[in-house]
């Protein structure tokens, strides 16, 4: 057996495991919410707040797919909107629906790659478009913390303050980054074929290509605050549409939303299906929610009704996603192995 049929293997069964996983968790809350479950379809739905919610959904998405094309346009400026609103689509489909299939971030670096852009200058657009979307949500968080402080339950107050923690933690990784803080530390690192040598190579890659461009850096994480900032208004009206008498006020969904929706970056299949649910039902809880793992149950949908726009772009272009696939698989065995040929 090869050592890459015995990789495969293992791969698959990692990820039949996690699939078990979140289809686990999943079920364990709609156990758990099973009579509020029935009181919510016992009564109509306001689906008017539902088409609003994902109206919303959609353009904080679409904004997503712009925010990645500023950067992009940054290592190419032969990058089109076009071509990044496709590909935004297309990644979203794959990092949604299709457990164990490559990463969407990776379909898009693979794009790059084929406009004859160095891997690790692609690579690195991804890398710095996740760190300020996180960074982002933290924020999010951060002020709607500092807003609510003197209306918000003793019991939250820890959570805060974990919250502005993380943010500051999150804003200095980005300055020691910025810096090349990692790289003057482990200077004889970066020269070996290894995972973390490809890390400090790559996060020393982004420093070189976006500190000249931290205007552009700025920009988008403005966007990326307004794009989270209208999730978690449709994450609001999803709560509203399946609980009426709903007290929780959106100032608290802007304070519990961004923490529930941050879990959605553990590498979970289908978007960390059921971890995120459970998470926001415990979160939801300590404002008086009357169920956090519905809401997020809710909002889910939007994002599948996201997912089923990027399935039908994925369809029309699938001969050209094809061979996208095969190159990112490329690109995720080198990674793998530590080394990225050019």
């Amino acid at each position: 057996m090869t050592t890459s049929t015995k990789r495969s293997r293992i791969g698959l069964a990692v990820n039949a495991g996690l699939v078990l996983l979140a289809f686990g968790l999943l079920g364990l809350v709609i156990w758990r919410n099973r009579e509020k479950l029935g009181e919510v379809f016992g009564r109509p739905l306001d689906w008017r707040l539902f088409a609003l919610g994902q109206a919303i959904f959609l353009v904080s998405l679409v904004s997503t797919f712009v925010r990645w094309y500023l950067l992009a346009r940054v290592v190419d400026p032969r990058f089109t909107l076009r071509a990044a609103l496709l590909l935004g689509f297309i990644g979203n489909v794959f990092n949604m629906v299709i457990p164990g299939a490559v990463g969407g971030d990776l379909i898009k670096a693979a794009y790059l790659v084929k406009m004859h852009v160095k891997k690790t200058q692609a690579i690195a657009s991804m890398v710095i478009d996740r760190i300020i979307g996180l960074l982002a949500l933290f924020t999010l968080a951060t002020v709607a913390g500092a807003l609510v402080w003197g209306n918000i339950p003793s019991r939250v107050r820890p959570l805060i303050v974990a919250a502005w923690v993380a943010t500051g933690l999150g804003f200095l990784l980005l300055a020691a980054i910025f810096a090349q803080v990692f790289s003057r530390m482990f200077p004889g690192v970066s020269h070996g074929h290894s995972r973390l040598a490809l890390i400090v190579t790559e996060l020393k890659e982004m420093s070189s290509t976006y500190r000249r461009r931290l205007d552009v850096v700025a920009a988008c994480g403005i966007m990326s605050l307004a794009s989270h900032s209208l999730n978690v208004l449709a994450f609001f009206l999803v709560s509203r549409m399946l609980f009426p008498s709903l007290t929780t006020t959106v100032a608290q969904h802007f304070l519990m939303a961004p923490l529930t929706l941050f879990t959605m970056a553990v590498p979970m299949p289908f978007g960390a299906l059921g971890l995120s649910e459970e998470v926001g039902d415990q979160l939801f809880k300590l404002v008086g929610h009357p169920s956090g793992g519905l809401a997020m149950m809710g909002f889910r949908v939007l994002m599948y009704g996201g997912a089923l726009v990027g399935a039908i772009v994925y369809l029309a272009r699938i001969k050209e996603v094809r061979g996208l696939t095969a190159s990112a698989h490329q690109i995720e065995e080198e990674m793998v192995e530590g080394e990225l040929k050019e």
